[in-house]
Formats: C-alpha cells, structure tokens, sequence
C-alpha cells in the first residue's frame, strides 16, 4: 500500500496543499496528474487520482482508457454540492472504478477513501490474472488436439492486455529452428525461421534477452523484413522454459503510446509465466510423439 503514487488535479492550491500533506504523512507519493501517468504509467504502478470535477478533459481521458474492461485506474471525483458530476459518475461505463466525493467532505475521510480504492484496484487486478488463467485452462481443453489455435487464442487476450494491436508468438522446434506458431497475421503461421543473426527474433534467442526496437530503418542491427511493421517500432521478448530460451513473443503496434517499455516487458513476463506450463506440456507431448516414431 506505501508504494502507492497519488496523481491530484484539485484547483482550490490551499486544499490541494492540505490533501497533499495527508497523502504525505501517510507514506504515499505524491504528483501532479500528467498525461503520462493516466496513459502508461497505470500499467505498471499502483496509481491513484484524485480530481475535482471542473477537470472534464483529465476525467474523460481517463475515462478513455477506463472504459477498456482490462484497465482498472482508481479515481476520486470531488465536487461542490451544485455539480452534476455525481450524474457523470453513474453514466460511465463501469463507475466502481470511481469515488465521487463531496469536496469539503474528503479531507475527513481521504485516508480511509484511498485505502478503499487501492485495494478495490489490487483485488480487480488479480481477478483479471485469475481470469486470464481460466481462458488459458478453457482454450487449452477446447484446443487440446490443435496446439495452435489455443496459442492463437490467448495471443488475442494478450495483447489486449498489452495494448498491443500485432503479435506472434513462435517457439523452437526439434530441427532448432523458430516457428511461428501463433500470430495475428495468419499467413505467416507455420513459417520457420533458421537461425539467422540480423534476425530480431534470433537476437533474442541466441542473447536470451529482449529487444526494443524504435525505427527498424534506422537499427543498424537488423534487416527489415519482408513482411512490414505498421508503426517500425515493437518489442520482442524471450519465452523460457524450465529457464532455458525456448521461443520468442514478439509485440507490434502499440495502442496508446510510442514506444514499448519495460513496464511492459514486465507485465508480458507475468502472462507468460502463467502459460509456460501449457508450452511445456506441448513440448512432452510432442517429445512423445518422436519417440513414438523412432
């Protein structure tokens, strides 16, 4: 709860002063609402905003990337008693995402309110990884005797969880080649890749580390490939399994910001971890099957 950021847009400086002072003697951090904050930033802390209602551009940026199901950004909306903001609150898509809050009331109950609402994020996150794993558990028996088409699957919900509109997922064969075994352009599924050094993917492998490429142009690392990048900009990740190397993810085209980061390099991370038992059993299935046929 202490590593918790609160973001305040509030106009009264005096009572933002006075909010300000609270979250600081309670051991939160403390910032200005920026634009960074409601877009990227909520991906990968524990942020909450506190904002007074004659804000209507922040709130409706962040009710922007509220109304996406996968986003839970806590919010509390102070007002004077002739606001009709309480009206806007009951009209947004999913107003438990918000505290609407009388703005000479809060002071009195400002801690008890943040801790409420930090804890309603923490809880809608872990049923979000909870429900991430029953899809993966529902796709994997609806999908068991076509590998790809649960990989393909979760490869959606992945990236919706990413803000990522291209992806492709492809894993290392018997011959030590990649396969693209998943992807959102189809035709590509089913390609295999030999080794190849101005290859991202290959980077990935053979330095067991991701890679976060901002003009494939002007990286003089890598070739650009055939097959063309929207927006010349993605990230591509190592896939492990029993921590050995044993595929790639890569993400393209993302949704709300410039570039890919490490928060979300983190949080592909925290996804994959949930599916590698499923790619592992894959693989002992597989491994059966050559043994079969020896």
């Amino acid at each position: 709860m202490k590593n918790l950021k609160i973001c305040t847009a509030i106009r009264d400086k005096d009572f933002e002063d006075e909010i300000i002072k609270i979250i600081q003697n309670s051991g939160w951090t403390h910032s200005n609402v920026n634009m960074d904050d409601v877009v990227n930033e909520h991906r990968s802390a524990n942020l909450l905003f506190i904002v007074e209602d004659n804000y209507s551009q922040i709130l409706n940026l962040i009710e922007f990337h509220n109304s996406c199901a996968l986003n839970f950004i806590p919010t509390i909306v102070l007002s004077k008693p002739e606001s009709k903001c309480k009206e806007w609150v009951k009209g947004v898509r999913c107003p438990e995402k918000y505290f609407h809050c009388g703005l000479m009331n809060f002071r009195m109950i400002a801690v008890q309110t943040i801790e409420t609402m930090s804890a309603l994020s923490d809880a809608y996150n872990s049923i979000l990884l909870n429900k991430y794993r029953n899809v993966i558990v529902s796709a994997f028996k609806k999908s068991a005797l076509d590998f790809r088409a649960f990989l393909n699957e979760i490869l959606g919900m992945t990236l919706d969880i990413l803000y990522a509109e291209r992806g492709s997922i492809m894993l290392l064969n018997e011959r030590n080649n990649l396969v693209v075994e998943a992807a959102t352009k189809k035709p590509i599924i089913g390609l295999e890749i030999p080794p190849c050094n101005e290859n991202v993917a290959w980077t990935v492998v053979n330095t067991a580390k991701p890679v976060f490429v901002e003009n494939i142009e002007n990286d003089t690392r890598f070739k650009k490939s055939g097959s063309g990048y929207a927006k010349d900009y993605f990230m591509s990740i190592p896939i492990f399994l029993n921590k050995k190397i044993a595929g790639v993810f890569n993400l393209s085209d993302k949704m709300v910001s410039l570039l890919f980061d490490n928060s979300d390099y983190e949080k592909a991370n925290e996804l994959l971890a949930v599916l590698e038992p499923y790619l592992y059993i894959n693989k002992l299935a597989n491994y059966i099957r050559s043994l079969k046929n020896q």
